[in-house]
């Protein structure tokens, strides 16, 4: 497993012409970030007021804390690199004939398959700390202020929920990949998931539950609760920062939500462990099932 792992590396990574589909998407992330961070500093200055013809205004602070500003810049941008970068790759063993080269016997299976899960973990880690200190560095260069402080634990527990959400969506692109292999499928699975569409779907129709489809006022609580477990949402309340690990239930997901939720800062990090087994679980019954 760790040789296949070493040798999907080398295949991402390759630096000769920075062809490895890992620096290309590194470029497109570092120029997004680029961009987004010059504009927020010509924002703040005088020319930018003259522009636009309004005065320059002094804020106490840019960020409410540095996981905010993470939150800000990461959510989104990361997962589409990743899910459509393990996509990409996935798919390429199939087209090159990679995967025929793998033991026909079913712990070889197995053991291709399990790597690509973990394939998927690694890729999200080093996506998302390149990312998060490349952020960094954009805001200490820019002058970027906060108006509180994180404490180690919440950073840590911030990184560690964002990280296992990316990976969570990661893994089910790859259920997507192995059912399908089909690539225009799969391309647009991941985007779907990427961009949210199940649980906006769910809450749609939670919406509705309560007029057009009374008939469906039952089912509400369940698709509430489906809907505030999905990856996307778990990265949706990661984008306020370190805040959302003091806030309750109530204040997060109101007063009014018939959904089944814990603490918030326990249920983000749960929704990506739980999303994860579940898509390796989808994939390891693929690997037995289907023919490479």
């Amino acid at each position: 497993m760790l040789n296949l792992l070493r040798a999907d590396w080398y295949r991402i990574t390759r630096p000769r012409g920075l062809r490895g589909s890992l620096w290309q998407y590194g470029i497109a992330l570092i120029a997004v970030y680029a961009l987004i961070i010059g504009v927020m500093m010509f924002a703040k200055t005088q020319a930018y007021a003259t522009l636009s013809g309004t005065d320059a205004v002094e804020i106490p602070s840019d960020f409410g804390s540095y996981t905010a500003y993470l939150g800000s810049m990461q959510v989104g941008f990361v997962q589409l690199c990743v899910c459509f970068l393990v996509v990409e790759h996935a798919l390429q063993e199939f087209k090159n004939g990679f995967v025929k080269s793998v033991l026909s016997a079913r712990r070889g299976r197995l053991s291709y398959f399990l790597e690509k899960l973990l394939f998927s973990g690694v890729t999200s880690a080093v996506v998302t700390l390149g990312s998060v200190a490349f952020i960094t560095l954009g805001g200490m260069i820019a002058g970027f202020s906060y108006a509180q402080a994180d404490s180690p634990l919440v950073v840590a527990g911030w990184l560690a929920a964002f990280w296992f959400n990316t990976w969570a969506m990661a893994a089910i692109s790859l259920v997507i990949v192995y059912a399908t292999r089909v690539s225009p499928l799969s391309y647009f699975g991941a985007f779907v998931i990427y961009a949210g569409v199940v649980p906006a779907g769910l809450k749609a129709m939670a919406q509705l539950s309560g007029g057009m489809l009374s008939v469906l006022q039952p089912l509400r609580p369940l698709f509430e609760t489906l809907a505030a477990w999905m990856p996307s949402s778990a990265l949706s309340l990661l984008g306020r920062g370190g805040t959302l690990f003091s806030q309750s239930a109530a204040e997060v997901w109101g007063s009014s939500s018939q959904a089944l939720v814990i603490a918030p800062g326990a249920q983000v990090l749960l929704t990506g462990i739980i999303w994860m087994a579940a898509a390796a679980v989808v994939v390891l019954a693929i690997a037995r099932r289907r023919d490479i």
